[in-house]
Formats: C-alpha cells, structure tokens, sequence
C-alpha cells in the first residue's frame, strides 16, 4: 500500500540499504548521483535541450575513442528516448547510437 514500509518475500532477503533506498511513498527506488573521477561534455539544441552527454576518465582527449556517449531524443518538450554509443567525443554526432 501507499506509504506502507517495504517489504519483501522469498527466501533472500532486501539489506537494510536496500529497505532504505526505495521510497514507500512514491512506491519507487530512490536513486542517487555521486561524484565521479569522469569529465563531462554537453550538447545542447537552440531550444536548450540537451542532446548529447559524454563521459570519459579524465585526461582521456575528446578524439579519442574511450568515452560513454548518449543521445537524447525530444518530441514537444519532453525526453522520449536515451541511446547509447561508444566512441570519442569529436565524432559525437556522428556515433552508432542504439
């Protein structure tokens, strides 16, 4: 039920960080983002929408292939779809992204 505690069945058990992590009011897992040792790169639209963001360890240079890239997809406003390529930062755009 809503705001009920979480609970779960079957012989293997939840941790208690895994209790503490889901959100019984929204009946949904609370994510968090920590800080990485990656450097970033965005890409936006003219309507400020992102469009790509890539990850690579640092001092990894933006041509050369080793970055985590993704490409996001708007209809109306509202982000439709996440893909996800590999490969360098230079040749964002023209990655195989799926």
């Amino acid at each position: 039920m809503i705001g009920d505690a979480y609970t779960s069945s079957g012989n293997v058990k939840n941790s208690e960080s895994e209790n503490r992590e889901h959100d019984a009011a929204l009946i949904a897992k609370r994510v968090v983002s920590l800080p990485t040792n990656l450097k970033e790169r965005h890409a936006y639209d003219v309507s400020d929408q992102i469009t790509y963001s890539g990850y690579a360890p640092r001092g990894l240079a933006e041509g050369t292939d080793g970055w985590v890239l993704f490409k996001f997809t708007w209809v109306s406003g509202n982000m439709t779809e996440k893909d996800i390529a590999y490969g360098n930062w230079t040749a964002h755009e023209s990655e195989s992204y799926s």
